[in-house]
């Protein structure tokens, strides 16, 4: 077992999407996705604090054609739906389309700079044993958090760690599979929006910044 730890370059929804009761990683993080298996753990903390973000216990790896047609039979609102009045059917993670010989890009959260990296990662990680705080996440103690290195897109935390994570998180009244909150950023971020000024293409560099 692999507990991958990393920095959540933006927690809007999409990476992790906490949604329709699977918390899944299917766009960014490309190098975590393609080497992470059933049984490791994912936690995301928030930058620059370090508080925690979510974390999820991986249940199911599908490969991101898989990922396409579950979606479309089961997990509808995974599919990213820009007419919706919901903000959380914008932020669906299933945005390429396999059904034809080239790989197609729904209109989405992202965009063609941004889907080779995509692509890259080949797989989609599943969860039904999640932890998801977004806007609330909390602060963890100084072990779980020490000597993480933010130039790096992810490190491992010590295996003999999670158990102590997981009573913090059970002394803290933290359920699993209950979204506490909304994301930190709440619905797709336009270039248009002068106070956040960010595209898709900004997206990527900061996706390998982290």
């Amino acid at each position: 077992m692999k507990i991958f730890r990393y920095i959540v370059p933006v927690d809007d929804g999409a990476a992790p999407n906490p949604y329709g009761g699977v918390c899944t990683l299917a766009i960014c993080k490309p190098n975590i996705r393609k080497i992470a298996k059933v049984g490791d753990w994912l936690i995301g903390l928030k930058n620059p604090t370090k508080e925690l973000i979510y974390c999820m216990k991986i249940t199911d790896v599908m490969s991101m054609k898989e990922y396409d047609s579950y979606t479309k039979d089961n997990l509808p609102i995974k599919i990213p739906n820009l007419n919706s009045k919901d903000v959380t059917h914008h932020m669906g993670d299933s945005v390429y389309d396999f059904s034809q010989e080239e790989v197609r890009l729904r209109k989405s959260v992202h965009s063609r700079c941004t889907k080779q990296m995509d692509l890259d990662g080949k797989n989609v990680l599943l969860s039904n044993h999640y932890y998801y705080l977004g806007k609330k996440a909390i602060k963890l103690e100084e072990k779980f958090t020490n000597n993480i290195d933010t130039s790096i897109d992810f490190d491992y935390l010590e295996e003999n760690l999670l158990k102590y994570l997981l009573l913090f998180l059970e002394k803290n009244n933290i359920n699993t599979d209950i979204l506490y909150s909304i994301p930190n950023v709440y619905g797709i971020i336009f270039p248009s929006n002068r106070d956040l000024q960010m595209s898709c293409c900004i997206r990527k560099r900061i996706e390998k910044q982290f």
